[in-house]
């Protein structure tokens, strides 16, 4: 049977974004991997007066129709952070979803690429919710098991489309799943930088100190802006960013799962774990009214959640390949597993993690993770 039409149309009402919020919801429900994220968090997400990186964004939101019903979304954007640091005339899509037909996904890219272009802009880049320190990447390996909370969900097909509109390949990033209670006993290489921190005085590897919560997340960002300011596409966190995503974050925040690693007193490191929500909210369909705030912290609290995600470590860059730094690093994973084991965690993902990243690929390999899903970013000159 033929296609009915389709339409695209940028939207701007507040009943238009809600329903830009509110398709995936639809689109995926019953397929077993997804897991529906919270719709309070995914409003709050898009919005100006919620979300201070918005200020940043120039935005035009995308809906597509067949006979009335939404089948498809995308957002395109210029990142005024990014253009100042890149100065690479790159504006960016995410936010991609829609039907399985192959025409609607080329329709909605072509859509973006129009807008991008009149931006004067001369590629584009994604997808990604709003940049690399976001949700971003499309998956396109390890579709066998559910993501972990912050990371991206898709179908096989997107790859088809994307690559059929000309998109290709800019990085691939990598999760890696670390099965806690297995590859014992580390490879001597590990064995050997833990011994090291160990004997070193000048290496203290200590936990998060109590009733200083926003002055740790302070330091372990400036820690993470000075990391990762070579890798791809990096853009730094903001101070405002900073002490938003700090309070959504704090109820997830546990003693034990944040770790600084000081070298002669100064603080070069850090590891940051967390229970992974997606496991505690998998059946709320994103609901927390009227039940699904007792269900949350009861497993969060009470039966426990088992899968873990490190989204945040760090070394600054002065102690890059050099041994101190490395066996700081290797003492910081080897500690935060350990307090994850007695916490009930039985896996952990480190994501995501560059293609290119040789030294944190090693470190995640040298931890007995394996990668088991990859993200994509892919470009296309316009």
């Amino acid at each position: 049977m033929a296609l009915t039409m389709l339409t695209i149309q940028q939207i701007s009402s507040s009943a238009d974004i809600q329903a830009f919020i509110k398709y995936p919801f639809d689109l995926y429900r019953g397929d077993p991997q997804w897991r529906p994220p919270l719709r309070m968090e995914r409003k709050d997400h898009v919005s100006e007066s919620k979300n201070p990186a918005m200020a940043d964004y120039d935005v035009a939101y995308y809906l597509a129709y067949r006979d009335g019903a939404i089948v498809g979304r995308i957002a395109a954007f210029l990142n005024h952070v990014h253009l100042k640091s890149h100065n690479d005339q790159t504006g960016h899509f995410g936010f991609f979803d829609c039907e399985a037909v192959p025409e609607t996904g080329a329709a909605l890219l072509e859509t973006a690429q129009d807008w991008l272009r009149g931006k004067s802009m001369k590629r584009m880049v994604g997808p990604s919710q709003w940049s690399v320190n976001d949700e971003c990447g499309l998956l396109v390996d390890g579709f066998d098991t559910p993501p972990v909370m912050m990371m991206p969900f898709g179908r096989p097909d997107y790859q088809s489309v994307l690559e059929t509109a000309g998109l290709t390949k800019a990085i691939d990033m990598f999760a890696f799943q670390a099965d806690l209670h297995a590859g014992y006993p580390r490879p001597k290489a590990t064995q050997m930088m833990v011994k090291l921190a160990d004997r070193d005085p000048d290496i203290v590897i200590r936990p998060m100190r109590p009733g200083h919560y926003m002055e740790e997340v302070r330091l372990v960002m400036d820690i993470f802006n000075d990391a990762w300011s070579e890798n791809w596409g990096f853009i730094p966190f903001s101070d405002a960013q900073i002490t938003h995503m700090a309070k959504d974050i704090r109820p997830l925040i546990f003693k034990e799962g944040f770790w600084v690693g000081e070298i002669a007193g100064e603080p070069v490191a850090y590891i940051w774990m967390i229970p992974d929500l997606n496991s505690a909210i998998h059946d709320l369909d994103g609901k927390l009214l009227p039940f699904g705030w007792a269900k949350l912290l009861t497993r969060l609290k009470v039966t426990g959640v088992k899968q873990a995600r490190i989204p945040l470590m760090g070394l600054r860059k002065s102690y890059h390949n050099n041994r101190k730094g490395l066996a700081v690093v290797a003492k910081l994973c080897e500690t935060v597993f350990e307090a994850a084991r007695h916490k009930g965690f039985t896996h952990c993902e480190l994501s995501w993690i560059l293609e290119n990243n040789a030294s944190m690929i090693r470190i995640c390999e040298q931890a007995s993770a394996v990668p088991y899903k990859t993200y994509r970013m892919y470009e296309k000159t316009l």
